[in-house]
């Protein structure tokens, strides 16, 4: 039903509709009667939310990268390079106090506009609380297809979401050896890992499969090998 209300399930796309109410409520807020103390709350959701998706990403690459540098300590090869993953650098701290419970606020403020004798499609979809009509999909089928390019000479990775949550991505630096390397929410991610000596080239390697709900769902991508060099 293309006027059902929803809050979507994905981390990323609930941190865009928060970012769009954030955004346009306020155009609204005389004709459906929202208050000052609603809009704030969006608004401070909306920094917060932000601030913990763009941490939680910050610290997952930084426990990525300590281990693989234990697994290199570890398991070799003695090739390998060892560089000790730099500390994560966090976003700054938002300075107003936080919510809690941000989507049951959100659904119920969604529910009362909805209800109000002034709302109207184009507000909805101004808004970005009309759920989307898309067709159902098989998760079973999903497979990525990675592509890259280059940013300082470090691989800049690409991909469609295709209505996903995000998409976990393995790599191999030259072991022979698949291992995490991250999982991004959204796609477009540049591997700062450290590049060879100069003057060698290196033949780094990708993998990658979707997630919803925090679970893998399809097939691995094909592997992508690009080959790096400083």
């Amino acid at each position: 039903m293309p006027n059902s209300t929803s809050i979507p399930i994905g981390d990323a796309r609930k941190l865009e509709l928060l970012q769009q109410l954030d955004n346009q409520l306020p155009n609204y807020s005389v004709a459906l009667e929202i208050s000052p103390d609603d809009l704030s709350q969006i608004s401070i959701s909306s920094i917060w939310f932000d601030y913990s998706l763009k941490a939680q990403i910050a610290a997952k690459n930084y426990a990525n990268a300590l281990f693989a540098f234990k697994r290199a300590l570890r398991d070799g090869p003695k090739s390998a390079t060892l560089n000790l993953p730099s500390a994560p650098v966090l976003p700054d701290t938002p300075t107003s106090p936080a919510n809690t419970d941000i989507f049951g606020f959100l659904g119920a403020l969604i529910t009362r506009i909805k209800k109000h004798k002034n709302y109207t499609e184009s507000i909805g979809k101004a808004l970005g609380i009309i759920a989307a009509q898309t067709p159902s999909i098989d998760p079973t089928t999903l497979q990525p297809i990675l592509s890259a390019d280059f940013q300082g000479g470090h691989p800049v990775l690409h991909w469609k979401s295709n209505g996903t949550d995000a998409l976990e991505i393995e790599a191999d630096h030259g072991t022979g050896i698949f291992s995490l390397h991250t999982i991004k929410m959204s796609p477009g991610y540049q591997d700062n890992t450290p590049l060879p000596a100069s003057g060698i080239v290196t033949l780094w390697r990708y993998r990658a499969i979707y997630h919803i709900h925090d679970e893998q769902v399809g097939q691995w991508s094909q592997v992508l090998e690009i080959g790096v060099k400083n």
